[in-house]
């Protein structure tokens, strides 16, 4: 910064005559080399590299003042500088020495390969060259010399992290335990992180509190303390962690004098990791409030985009989250995030041919990357085999159920995995039965098709053959297709010979029917649902049912670890033939009202057990017998196993009327998927 005009010239001159030299002075003696020694075994780099490089200039080629110079850079933290002049002159330096020299460089090496890269492939050229002079470092040396050198292995367990070589790096920490060695917190920090890579994160906290005591200066290890907590599923302690940090850090600094103040990154760190928890604690109104706003503040951080775009997607705006995930990867071109939530939103509009070349990419960039191995088998279970088995059987305990005395179903549909990105064989196999007072009447039968699904459009066409006696017409086909209109809208048709929903009361008699649907289905977000439908039942003996079905959600309540749901329904139906052999009122209706819990009892990653409760009342009204409330109770488990695998079984109970006369009834259903 130039001097202000009034003070030049004084300056000038007085540094003129400090430099100018004197005539009586006598020029000044270079330092000894007992003169540095005192002031390093003072622990004053600075100082004793200035008398170094004022003795050099007077012996230039002085051997002890080499090595006195190199011992110093590595002192004051040139590492890299130091190791230079090492490899220079080594014959210099005694063993102790060069292996601290070349473990100071190995460690700066590897902190190197911490550090933000332009890209994926000049990362991976960074930790590469740590790792070849890590290796290079370890040959020339034996077994027991490696083992002894803690540093070094210490380093390696950073190396490991970096490289995303996780198990290798929780082994080598394992080996350094069993020999009882502290690690220091450095070190400890890069295997807490793999330790949360690997999915132990109660292990990983553990470790993480001690950093954060021992090390504070580890601004990422206190960070991922956060993380730590909410994977082993405490979101109260993670909360409260970062808002400890968020009450030690002002959203600006401002240093004294200051005309300006600077935002602080680790307030944005804190703020936006609040966010997310949120996120993951399932409260994604919250999240969104909080993201938006912050990107408002900073549309240019790419980081801030991506997570608006992973919070529009968890709500269900997959069209709005792709445009925020694009957006990031124009501004960082590298940030993994943005190429994940890229892929992801992809799939969930149908688009596998724009997302194959990101998954393709990224499996070849970054293979180890925790996020993009969850990523591949996420993709996996998407594109490749789908097969899901449903099973449910019930009880009732009166005469005029449409359903008879006992009933029961099971169903089989398998599909190919992905082909062209946009075809599936499929093939299914199923039987319902039910018993009446006369037979048990069955409706079994066998099919295969082709569905498709690209962009907006979803279609499944079909042939099924009736394996059973009870219909005069064994072959049936169907035509399903559901269009995308927006994020929140959709609307679906349908058509279906020899219809599996129509009633096995009228199979009985030999009768059955073809099927015709539509609807249309209305979702602003996660929190709510509003669904339309017609169906028509066409039976061959020339009656006609339709039914008008409206149902609605509405979330009331969201924590951590529990749901709670508003329900709502409207039915109405009509035949157009009073006069047949199976349950067929002229005119019903009903309504009905409860709520769902939906509670996660236990989870740990891609697993979980969900129980949920729906408790249900509302009146039905048929035409000729008045109306009456009908209770519904239900409750089930989800078990997830992984990713693509769920099992799903629950029982049920309730009290219909069914001409006039009330019933109770059980149930028990099952289901069991493979595949997303």
């Amino acid at each position: 910064m130039p001097a202000p005009p009034r003070l030049a010239l004084p300056l000038a001159v007085a540094l003129g005559l400090a430099s100018a030299p004197s005539a009586a002075a006598e020029p000044a003696a270079a330092p000894s080399l007992q003169q540095i020694q005192a002031l390093r075994a003072e622990r004053d780099w600075l100082g004793a590299l200035a008398l170094v490089e004022r003795a050099r200039a007077a012996r230039p080629d002085d051997a002890e003042l080499y090595r006195v110079r190199t011992l110093t850079l590595l002192d004051i933290g040139a590492s890299y500088r130091a190791w230079t002049l090492y490899r220079a002159r080594p014959e210099l330096f005694d063993d102790a020495q060069a292996r601290r020299l070349e473990s100071a460089r190995l460690a700066r090496l590897i902190a190197w390969g911490g550090l933000y890269a332009e890209s994926d492939e000049a990362r991976a050229q960074e930790t590469g060259l740590a790792r070849q002079a890590l290796d290079e470092y370890q040959g020339k040396r034996g077994a027991g010399e490696r083992h002894a050198d803690l540093r070094t292995r210490f380093d390696e367990l950073v190396l490991l992290n970096r490289t995303e070589r996780h198990a290798e790096a929780i082994a080598g920490y394992r080996a350094l335990q069993a020999e009882g060695v502290e690690v220091p917190p450095y070190a400890l920090a890069r295997v807490a992180e793999s330790l949360l890579a690997e999915r132990h994160p109660d292990e990983a906290a553990r470790l993480l509190e001690r950093v954060s005591r021992e090390y504070p200066e580890d601004w990422d290890a206190r960070l991922l303390l956060a993380y730590a907590y909410s994977e082993g599923e405490n979101f109260a302690a993670a909360e409260a962690h970062l808002e400890q940090l968020r009450a030690q850090e002002p959203p600006f600094l401002r240093a004294p004098g200051a005309r300006l103040s600077h935002p602080n990154q680790r307030r944005y760190d804190v703020d936006s990791n609040l966010a997310l928890l949120h996120l993951y604690g399932q409260d994604t109104a919250g999240a969104q409030a909080q993201l938006e706003a912050m990107a408002a503040l900073g549309p240019n951080n790419a980081g801030l985009q991506a997570y608006v775009g992973e919070v529009y997607r968890a709500r269900g705006w997959s069209e709005r989250a792709l445009e925020r995930f694009r957006i990031a990867s124009t501004l960082e071109p590298e940030h993994v995030g943005a190429r994940l939530g890229q892929i992801g939103a992809l799939l969930d509009l149908d688009r596998v041919d724009l997302a194959r070349p990101l998954h393709d990419r990224l499996l070849a960039t970054r293979p180890g990357n925790v996020q993009v191995r969850r990523m591949a088998e996420g993709w996996d279970s998407r594109v490749g085999w789908q097969w899901q088995f449903d099973a449910a059987t019930g009880r009732s305990d009166g005469d005029a159920s449409p359903f008879g005395s006992r009933d029961g179903e099971y169903r089989l549909a398998v599909q190919s995995p992905l082909l062209a990105d946009r075809w599936r064989l499929t093939a299914s196999t199923q039987d319902a039965w039910a018993d009446y007072e006369d037979a048990r009447v069955h409706d079994r039968r066998a099919g295969a098709g082709v569905s498709y699904a690209f962009d907006r459009l979803q279609a499944e066409a079909g042939v099924e053959r009736a394996l059973d006696d009870w219909a005069s017409d064994d072959t049936g086909y169907y035509l399903t297709a559901r269009w995308r209109l927006a994020d929140a809208w959709s609307a679906r048709a349908g058509w279906h010979a020899l219809t599996p929903d129509a009633s096995l009361q009228a199979r009985r008699a030999g009768i059955t029917a073809d099927g015709l649907s539509v609807g249309v289905s209305w979702r602003p977000s996660d929190h709510a649902l509003l669904d339309a439908g017609y169906r028509q039942l066409r039976y061959d003996d020339g009656n006609r049912r339709d039914a008008f079905t409206i149902d609605a959600e509405r979330r009331f309540l969201t924590r951590p670890h529990l749901r709670v749901d508003g329900l709502a329904g409207l039915y109405a139906s009509r035949g157009s033939d009073d006069d047949v052999p199976y349950f067929n009122p002229s005119r019903d209706a009903s309504l009905r009202l409860g709520a769902r819990l939906d509670h996660i009892a236990w989870r740990r990653y891609d697993r979980h057990l969900r129980q949920r409760v729906t408790v249900a009342a509302g009146p039905y009204r048929q035409e000729g017998y008045g109306s009456a409330w009908v209770p519904e109770l239900r409750y089930e488990h989800e078990w997830k196993f992984g990713v693509g695998r769920v099992l799903q079984y629950g029982v049920s109970w309730s009290r219909p009327v069914y001409d006039g006369a009330r019933e109770r009834r059980l149930g028990f259903d099952l289901a069991f998927r493979w595949g997303e």
